[in-house]
């Protein structure tokens, strides 16, 4: 007769528990499961689930990150592609002179002839020239002088493509001229104080007429645009 003893350990073996370790190993991997299928059934994956350096700018969506998203001095210069922010891109009144690496700044455009004038119109080159002070005296009118007990003799001078004029004049009506290059493009009216204590209006016309019908006119700040030569 056969043996039943080695048929019944062969079904004892059969219905053996798994290991402790087995089990736990199970519960695990059903847990990681779940949480990964509860997810993506609720849309809610965090950054748990998400391996590093997996996501690409192909995965997001265009307009989709705000300023809001970013932690404080996360992104720097190297995650910006050249000439990929424009000026609508930064907040006005946040960028200072510290932000701007002077050395990479490009000639600015037209800067050889800004408005159709030379560059050189724009700047002051060497000293102020004072006319009336320096030797080249102001051609009075007839009738008209300097106004005596004044610092500084009726005069002109010219700082870039800025006129202005200095002093005190007696007399009224035609003034002086003004030489080429330092007269306005049209004629100009200027209110003026006078040294007697009644103010009026100080013309200057594109011929370079200086004129006024007050007496004793101060013609300290008055200055002007030079017209192209």
């Amino acid at each position: 007769m056969n043996d039943p003893q080695p048929a019944n350990r062969r079904r004892g073996a059969l219905l053996r528990l798994p290991s402790p370790a087995l089990t736990i190993a199970c519960i695990a991997l059903f847990v990681a499961l779940g949480g990964v299928s509860y997810g993506l059934a609720t849309g809610s994956i965090d950054s748990r689930e998400i391996a590093d350096n997996t996501i690409r700018s192909k995965d997001v969506r265009d307009n989709s990150v705000y300023s809001r998203d970013l932690r404080n001095n996360d992104v720097r210069d190297i995650d910006i592609r050249n000439g990929t922010i424009k000026g609508r891109d930064v907040a006005k009144g946040t960028l200072t002179g510290d932000n701007v690496n002077m050395a990479k700044l490009g000639q600015v455009p037209d800067a050889a002839a800004l408005g159709g004038r030379p560059a050189a119109d724009y700047a002051a080159a060497g000293p102020i020239r004072l006319v009336g002070t320096s030797g080249e005296a102001v051609v009075f009118a007839p009738g008209v002088s300097a106004l005596g007990g004044q610092d500084l003799a009726p005069g002109f001078w010219k700082e870039g493509v800025t006129v202005q004029l200095q002093g005190a004049v007696d007399g009224t009506g035609d003034l002086f001229t003004l030489p080429a290059g330092y007269r306005p493009a049209g004629r100009a009216r200027f209110h003026v104080p006078s040294d007697s204590g009644a103010d009026g209006t100080l013309t200057v016309s594109a011929a370079g007429e200086v004129s006024t019908a007050v007496a004793d006119a101060v013609l300290d700040g008055v200055s002007f645009r030079a017209a192209a030569p």
